[in-house]
């Protein structure tokens, strides 16, 4: 088996599309494919809320049956909606890797109070990573070894 990119692929959970520009893999001469290293999956899932979604610009969730959001700048109540599709951009390195990319996509909310775009909740976001990236290594073809 080789590395290499195996083109854009994407997964979609919810409100979180995730999409490989180039996703790295190895491919065998008779086009089998599994992940770049085994443990893929779960460095990437770390990376990604871990780290890189940590530092998008996202509101504040309040309430626990009925849900509010609220800005996380100067905490005025986000408006309801499906929200402005944003695209978010990450440059991954992963051990023994070429880097890649990795992009987000997902609605943001303009503060009525003071203008900042956001997510409505980056809790959310992040619980929807790990079954958006499963979707997009599904439809890749990707398999464990």
């Amino acid at each position: 088996m080789r590395l290499q990119s195996i083109g854009a692929v994407s997964g979609e959970q919810g409100v979180l599309k995730v999409t490989f520009p180039q996703l790295p893999a190895l491919v065998c001469p008779n086009g089998h494919k599994r992940f770049a290293v085994p443990e893929f999956p779960i460095i990437l899932l770390d990376h990604l809320a871990g780290e890189d979604e940590t530092s998008l610009p996202s509101g504040k969730t309040r309430g626990l049956i009925f849900k509010d959001y609220r800005c996380g700048s100067c905490g005025a109540k986000l408006a309801g909606g499906d929200g402005q599709a944003r695209t978010f951009g990450f440059d991954i390195r992963v051990k023994d890797i070429p880097a890649f990319r990795v992009e987000l996509t997902a609605p943001v909310y303009k503060c009525p109070s003071c203008a900042k775009e956001q997510l409505r909740s980056l809790e959310e976001i992040q619980m929807l990573t790990a079954p958006a990236m499963a979707h997009a290594f599904e439809a890749a073809g990707l398999k464990p070894e």
